[in-house]
């Protein structure tokens, strides 16, 4: 049986993937990867992250994480270096070295602040919904 924490952070990824996705979503649904260009309904696409998502300190974070094509992330190993150029351009130069960095510090949240982010998430999914009527 799970525990709390563990069913935190499986409730905080699913509300996370949908700010990720629908946050570059058009008024229409449709979201670009970040790897390809490829343009798709925001539920066609993943959440995909530069540094893995085994790493807790990056896990979550809203550089780390970028709307990607299913092809570029699951079948094209996320398209990594073409991802930390990508990051590089849109953040500046140095982003992913800073998130590489990052991603080998250990973070370990605890479920208050799980569930704090579960709600900063969620009330950012609402605004977009209301936003762009998804």
């Amino acid at each position: 049986m799970p525990t709390e924490r563990q069913r935190l952070v499986k409730k905080l990824d699913q509300v996370f993937s949908r700010y990720i996705r629908t946050r570059v979503a058009d008024e229409r649904g449709f979201s670009p990867c970040f790897t390809s260009g490829i343009v798709k309904h925001w539920t066609e696409m993943d959440a995909g992250h530069f540094m893995s998502r085994a790493c807790m300190s990056t896990r979550w974070n809203v550089k780390n994480v970028q709307c990607q094509s299913k092809r570029d992330n699951a079948f094209r190993g996320g398209e990594q270096f073409k991802f930390g150029q990508e990051l590089d351009k849109k953040y500046g130069e140095g982003t992913a070295q800073e998130l590489y960095h990052l991603s080998k510090t250990t973070k370990k949240y605890g479920v208050h602040e799980l569930r704090e982010m579960i709600e900063v998430f969620k009330v950012e999914c609402e605004r977009i919904n209301e936003e762009k009527g998804l």
